[in-house]
């Protein structure tokens, strides 16, 4: 039986990835770090070690005996506030990940990024695999450190690494425990007046997220990237899927952008005084005021990825919360 380590086990992607490799067969291992809410993996019938990416020891051992390793830990935030902490996970984390690998022999590693780590198209256009990264100057930590965490990818390629990148977009799906996601499902739930703003995005529901992954180790090609999405949708349409299951009002308000920043401002400001983090930042209006569709023809035809509507993984998310009491 094949061993396969995953880490960030606890996250969304890495939780329903533990479930699916556990079903397909594999002698599956999660890496968790002490703090991590465990609730997603639930039922998971597979091994937990207890590590961190930043400490490569614990990779080193986690690793040892695997065959395979799926990365999908890393921190997901849009507030530039934390870019010191968003470079040590997502750069200095790949790094350690990459090094473990090389060492312990591992047959192939997939790595999960993301479409922020991936060029902005042109207006009105749609960008695929290639698009060089073009993002620097809207600085947006979040990108720029998946973006590097790609060229680390990159150099343990170069290094005898046979590795594979996945570039999914916005993940939406049941396990969702630190609500990244999720939260729209949690905020406009209790909303009487939902507005929304321009543009859109490339989203993903994770259970063909997680199918692609699979996907990608098997018949991935060393050293490429594949974008999994499963549709580009406006962000009024988004809305409106999500208000329409959880039983809130349709969007009805478009926010000016200048309003949008004005109000992240706030929330940003605010979250200084609460400790909690903002719903919304700088660099999510920045963000959303970009050209952000994206092309997943090339997992489609390479990985056989199969997109599914997002009100399913909308559903699902919802569904899984009311079940667990999380919302």
């Amino acid at each position: 039986m094949e061993r396969v380590l995953v880490t960030g086990a606890s996250g969304l992607i890495g939780s329903n990835l533990c479930h699916k490799l556990g079903e397909l067969g594999y002698d599956v291992v999660g890496l968790v770090r002490g703090e991590s809410n465990l609730l997603g993996l639930k039922g998971f019938k597979g091994g937990l070690i207890q590590g961190d990416i930043l400490d490569e020891g614990s990779l080193l051992g986690a690793m040892n005996g695997a065959d395979y390793v799926f990365h999908t830990a890393g921190l997901v935030s849009f507030d530039n506030r934390r870019r010191e902490e968003l470079m040590r996970v997502n750069v200095e984390g790949v790094r350690n990940v990459v090094e473990a690998a090389l060492r312990s022999g591992v047959k192939r590693l997939v790595h999960t990024s993301s479409v922020a780590a991936i060029g902005i198209p042109s207006v009105g256009d749609v960008a695929d695999e290639s698009a060089a990264y073009n993002r620097f100057k809207y600085r947006i930590a979040y990108g720029d450190s998946k973006h590097y965490g790609e060229e680390e990818i990159g150099r343990g390629i170069s290094r005898g690494l046979d590795a594979v990148i996945v570039n999914p977009g916005s993940v939406m799906g049941r396990r969702d425990v630190y609500y990244h996601s999720g939260i729209l499902l949690k905020v406009l739930k209790g909303m009487r007046f939902v507005p929304y703003v321009g543009g859109g995005m490339c989203v993903v529901g994770v259970d063909e997220l997680v199918d692609g992954e699979v996907s990608a180790l098997k018949q991935g090609r060393r050293g490429e990237r594949y974008i999994l999405g499963s549709e580009n949708i406006t962000f009024r349409k988004m809305f409106e899927d999500i208000c329409g299951v959880v039983g809130a009002p349709p969007p009805s308000f478009r926010v000016p952008t200048w309003a949008a920043r004005g109000a992240a401002a706030l929330l940003e400001l605010a979250s200084n005084f609460t400790g909690k983090a903002p719903v919304l930042t700088k660099a999510h209006v920045v963000s959303a005021t970009l050209p952000h569709y994206f092309s997943g023809e090339k997992a489609e035809r390479e990985l056989g990825f199969k997109p599914r509507p997002f009100i399913e993984a909308v559903r699902a998310s919802y569904s899984w919360y009311l079940e667990n009491g999380l919302i």
